[in-house]
């Protein structure tokens, strides 16, 4: 009897919908990420386009986003290695592309 409770309860807990309501699309997380790392790695030279705002809250108003729901669809993602890593790699061959085009138009 103990086994079929745990096993229902395993069943109701497991099969629960975590997504939040707010959760941003695999496509747009792709652009949110790969556009951090821009950032990220021009955080060097002093680039500003508005004074005001620097760093993340750039991306958060590029993207009409805030750092709750940002946080919220990282998490989420990360409780689905898949989807992440698809992500993560789709935004690693833009890196490679943009980088790869670079190097092409400097000959």
């Amino acid at each position: 009897m103990k086994k079929y409770i745990l096993i229902l309860i395993t069943l109701f807990f497991g099969c629960s919908d975590d997504t939040p309501n707010n959760l941003i699309s695999t496509k747009k997380m792709e652009n949110i990420i790969f556009d951090i790392v821009i950032l990220n790695s021009s955080s060097d030279f002093d680039y500003k386009i508005d004074k005001s705002i620097v760093g993340d809250e750039l991306i958060y108003k590029k993207y009409n986003i805030d750092s709750i729901q940002f946080y919220e669809s990282e998490l989420y993602y990360s409780r689905y290695p898949k989807i992440q890593y698809e992500i993560y790699s789709n935004v690693k061959q833009r890196i490679i592309k943009s980088i790869d085009s670079l190097k092409n138009s400097s000959k």
